[in-house]
């Protein structure tokens, strides 16, 4: 896919995702635009639980983690939380950040996991490839900006429903 065309699938994701009237919706835009920009084979949600992240959802050439929980120290998503930085790793097999137990029997090789909030990140999105490989610049450059973009999403939607739920109590 040339340049242009990952530009303009980033600019329709940010404009879909300001659009959305769910969480789950701007998940969903954010999972398969990430992919697609990425030239991935697999993205995945993680959400922060107090000291678990929560792999929330995906879409991969295989199945990853979803439904599962893992300690956040214990796993990249969490790092890259509790960093407040995307993280990239070119070969997962020469960083010992990387709990290998946990991706042997997976297709990933590399990724790139970004957090998603400002203060205290309370999501990522994790980004996978098959083979091993250095990460393109422009890539994670449009990573990094997608997720900024959905994390406006997110706060909208979440100020959407407290403002709708003070009018429920209000009206009640």
């Amino acid at each position: 896919m040339i340049r242009f065309e990952r530009w303009k699938l980033m600019s329709t994701a940010i404009d879909l995702m300001g659009l959305a009237r769910s969480a789950d919706a701007a998940l969903e835009i954010l999972r398969e635009h990430a992919r697609a920009i990425a030239q991935a084979d697999g993205v995945t949600v993680v959400r922060r639980i107090g000291d678990e992240v929560a792999y929330v959802g995906e879409d991969a050439i295989s199945p990853l983690w979803t439904g599962q929980r893992f300690p956040i120290r214990q796993c990249i998503s969490g790092l890259a939380m509790i960093e407040r930085r995307p993280i990239f790793i070119p070969d997962i097999r020469e960083d010992p950040r990387v709990p290998l137990n946990a991706y042997l029997s997976t297709f990933v090789a590399s990724m790139a996991m970004f957090p998603i909030g400002h203060g205290a990140p309370s999501a990522a999105l994790g980004v996978y490839w098959a083979t091993a490989q250095s990460i393109d610049p422009d890539t994670l450059a449009l990573l990094d900006a997608l997720t900024r973009s959905a994390n406006g999403s997110f706060e909208r939607l979440a100020v959407a429903g407290e403002i709708a739920a003070g009018r429920q109590l209000r009206a009640g």
